[in-house]
């Protein structure tokens, strides 16, 4: 497992917002949770504690903070959504 850099984040940042507008609005809130975890860099139990625990918004908000941590498979968040366009 290995935590991602600052600058890995600031990149996955700065790559979810671009996505974003050309996205449909499922998905720009997904992004939205994805960017409270990275931009805030909320800790597990943050995570808990702000997204109702089940709801997608807490799906999307865990797997940010398992990107950021180390724990997914996927390269990039963006990746994910980019699929979507």
């Amino acid at each position: 497992m290995t935590i991602k850099t600052d600058e890995q984040v600031q990149a996955e940042i700065t790559a979810l917002k671009a996505l974003q507008p050309q996205l449909p609005q499922r998905a720009q809130h997904a992004i939205d949770a994805a960017l409270k975890v990275l931009e805030g860099r909320l800790s597990h139990d943050a995570v808990y504690e702000l997204f109702e625990e089940g709801s997608e918004e807490f799906e999307d908000a865990f797997a940010a903070r398992m990107w950021r941590d180390g724990t997914s498979g996927s390269a990039a968040l963006s990746v994910l959504y980019r699929e979507l366009i």
